[in-house]
């Protein structure tokens, strides 16, 4: 859990600004994934490729993971350190990098 506050701090504290450029973008293959966390780091808000999805804190092994579902897809985003993968219906996995 703290692991989580102290992401959520960094990501709210890239996110201070209300430009849609500001907000911190990963590029997971073809999608782009805008985050966002919500005040008790419970809730990442993600966009993927324009759509809006809100994922919820499941617990790990390490790291944290959310997940949720996005037009009868299952998304999972799963941060270990600072790096982020995607994965969607868990057959398949992709890496990510800041874009």
């Amino acid at each position: 859990m703290k692991n989580v506050l102290i992401m959520a701090l960094c990501v709210f504290t890239l996110c201070a600004c209300n430009r849609e450029e500001d907000i911190p973008v990963q590029r997971c293959g073809g999608y782009d994934v805008q985050m966002g966390f919500s005040e008790d780091g419970e809730t990442l808000h993600a966009n993927i490729n324009g759509d809006d999805v809100d994922l919820l804190h499941v617990i790990s092994a390490s790291g944290s993971k959310y997940s949720g579902v996005l037009n009868d897809t299952v998304v999972v985003l799963w941060v270990k350190g600072d790096v982020w993968t995607l994965m969607l219906d868990e057959d398949q996995i992709i890496d990510c990098k800041a874009k």
